[in-house]
């Protein structure tokens, strides 16, 4: 196992998303607002390394909620999907993992759902990147709903901090939202050298 393994998981995670992940820039961002700094989270999620600390963080904080099935809308859940479902199967739990599309498919079934989803009233969580204005997790909570699952807990990578989780949180209907990081904690590592 590489010496990484090693370090504690937060901390080295943490490492890895200020150096590969944040861009400081100006950018618009999915929201429509600009801002001056960006978070590549896939630059740090899909690499090896990355995706093992991310899944490994982000389960135990949902496990305790019991969900049998994890899934986001694709493109920024679609590592943590693998990465929360294979770091639940290391630990001798089946949580399957799904993917929302930004558009119902054009032929065969027609479906919003990729995966082996799941039977009606199966808990699920729902994940995502990185929240801003809270906009591709509540699309994931109502597709994963529509389908039959009970929405028991939801995660992210990072918080921005932008009235994103206000949003999610009232989607969620009372179900946990957990952030590994607030762009704050990540921004204020940068400046300290930590």
């Amino acid at each position: 196992m590489p010496a990484a393994a090693n370090h504690d998981p937060r901390a080295r995670l943490t490492t890895l998303l200020r150096e590969r992940a944040l861009v400081r820039e100006s950018v618009v961002l999915s929201s429509g607002r600009r801002s001056s700094y960006y978070f590549d989270a896939r630059q740090v999620l899909l690499d090896p390394e990355g995706a093992a600390l991310s899944g490994e963080l982000m389960w135990r904080d949902l496990a305790p909620s019991g969900p049998r099935a994890v899934g986001g809308l694709t493109l920024g859940a679609d590592p943590l999907v693998c990465a929360v479902s294979a770091t639940a199967w290391a630990g001798g739990e089946r949580v399957t993992g799904f993917f929302v599309r930004k558009e119902a498919k054009k032929h065969g079934l027609q479906q919003w759902i990729e995966g082996p989803f799941i039977e009606e009233g199966t808990p699920v969580a729902v994940v995502d990147d990185v929240l801003t204005s809270g906009g591709s997790l509540v699309a994931a909570i109502e597709k994963a709903r529509q389908a039959g699952g009970v929405v028991v807990s939801a995660a992210v990578v990072i918080d921005r901090g932008e009235g994103g989780r206000e949003t999610a949180e009232a989607a969620l209907e009372g179900a946990p939202l957990y952030a590994l990081f607030t762009a704050d904690e990540l921004l204020e590592a940068g400046r300290s050298g930590a």
